[in-house]
């Protein structure tokens, strides 16, 4: 479904903030991208949509070459739900309206037909309660929570996340992450900038961790988190879980 093929992207002329990236995640899919900050991650998530322009390379989505002068990224889009750390929901509007928005101005879905469709996604993120609410009215996690529902008003085949709960405590995170897991196992399409490990060893299928702009390591959510191979992931994670990970002094670069 979204395929990489030597994809590099630069900053400056000369940095590399992509190098040489080679990917493929197939359809119902959910794939975690993890490491340190600065490595590339939500640069390369945000490629996906072509936010992001490439230097170098190739990326299909869909059977679609984003680099094919004609293609249509609109209706590409129309098929990709983003939710970013940042909310953009709309502060003027309750969230009902939020999420009936882009359904009747994209979609053309008449206004009762964008409401129905709108309250049973509310009710689907566990606030019905709250559909009269201004974003200001909620909290951090709700906020979040509709901004994914507002996402999947639009019925995309792929969800991108960059970072979602970054900016929640635990206790909302966890709302936030029972959305995305009950999104996973409906069979979504996932692709999820994160570092919550509980929520990866979850759902994830895959897990990819980047360092500088390039994949170190593709592997299963055991294979990264504990039994990683290379050198740079085993240091990294022993950081992030503060546990001893296996063969952290082994010789793979």
């Amino acid at each position: 479904m979204i395929k990489f093929k030597n994809v590099s992207k630069k900053f400056n002329n000369n940095t590399y903030v992509l190098k040489d990236i080679n990917l493929e995640i197939e359809s119902g899919e959910v794939v975690v991208i993890c490491g340190p900050s600065g490595g590339g991650k939500s640069t390369l998530i945000k490629t996906i949509n072509k936010l992001e322009p490439i230097d170098e390379g190739e990326i299909i989505v869909n059977g679609l070459s984003l680099q094919t002068a004609g293609t249509n990224l609109t209706a590409l889009r129309a098929d990709i739900g983003v939710v970013f750390q940042h909310l953009n929901l709309y502060p003027h509007k309750t969230a009902i309206q939020n999420l009936m928005l882009a359904p009747i101005k994209v979609k053309k879905l008449s206004k009762n037909d964008a409401k129905e469709k709108a309250c049973k996604l509310m009710e689907r993120i566990g606030l019905a309660n709250k559909c009269n609410a201004y974003p200001s009215q909620l909290s951090g996690g709700e906020q979040q929570r509709v901004a994914i529902a507002r996402s999947l008003a639009m019925e995309p085949k792929i969800m991108l996340f960059d970072e979602p709960t970054s900016a929640l405590d635990p206790e909302l995170t966890s709302e936030v992450l029972d959305v995305m897991v009950s999104l996973a196992q409906s069979g979504m399409t996932m692709v999820v900038v994160t570092h919550e490990i509980g929520f990866a060893c979850s759902v994830a299928d895959r897990v990819v961790f980047m360092d500088k702009g390039e994949i170190v390591e593709v592997g299963k959510p055991p294979d990264i988190f504990v039994n990683p191979k290379q050198k740079r992931t085993r240091e990294f994670m022993s950081k992030i879980l503060h546990i001893p990970v296996n063969n952290i002094n082994g010789d793979n670069q």
